[in-house]
């Protein structure tokens, strides 16, 4: 499946090349810099990476993560389109397409350790069984990780292309139906 992901990888950066650089400059202009937005997490057999993606939030410090969402950011967001710079990270290997979600440290540090070693075994994804069933309503991490751990258990051929094939009507059914993208 590497292969299959590089190839998928420079396909998807080089037909969505121009909406990159329309977003990275509409990011510059109106939101200033940083364009890309970088955070660590853990990823294939514990192994801390740097993750990329384009900027959705401004600097200021706000209780309420919404509130620091860009105009720009919300589009972004809702549309999933910050994620685009992430299929860089699949090309350094850090991810894969299909995978359980790299989890931010501070959120790993939650999870059971038996849980955390089989998460770690494969590489996290930009898509997986927790972002194909996302409602749009507040869930816990716990039930993220219950469907990382399906995805694990299950991980064939057959579920990364299904996972693959239903992740852009996801989307599409998320946009149409106006919920946000971020996860409480």
């Amino acid at each position: 499946m590497r292969f299959f992901d590089i190839l998928f990888s420079i396909l998807i950066l080089i037909i969505f090349s121009p909406i990159i650089s329309l977003i990275s400059l509409l990011i510059l202009v109106f939101d200033g810099k940083p364009v890309i937005y970088k955070q660590f997490r853990i990823g294939y057999l514990g192994k801390r990476f740097i993750i990329f993606k384009f900027r959705t939030m401004n600097n200021f410090k706000f209780k309420d993560e919404k509130l620091r969402l860009t105009f720009l950011g919300k589009l972004l967001r809702k549309t999933s389109l910050d994620e685009l710079p992430q299929f860089i990270n699949v090309l350094k290997k850090d991810m894969s397409i299909v995978g359980p979600r790299p989890l931010p440290e501070t959120i790993e540090k939650k999870i059971k350790k038996s849980i955390k070693t089989k998460r770690r075994k494969i590489l996290p994804g930009i898509t997986g069984m927790s972002q194909i069933n996302y409602t749009g309503k507040n869930r816990k991490l716990n039930d993220k990780v219950k469907l990382d751990m399906y995805l694990i258990n299950n991980y064939t051929i057959y579920n990364y292309f299904k996972i693959l094939l239903k992740t852009p009507i996801v989307l599409m059914v998320r946009f149409f139906k106006n919920r946000s993208s971020i996860i409480k």
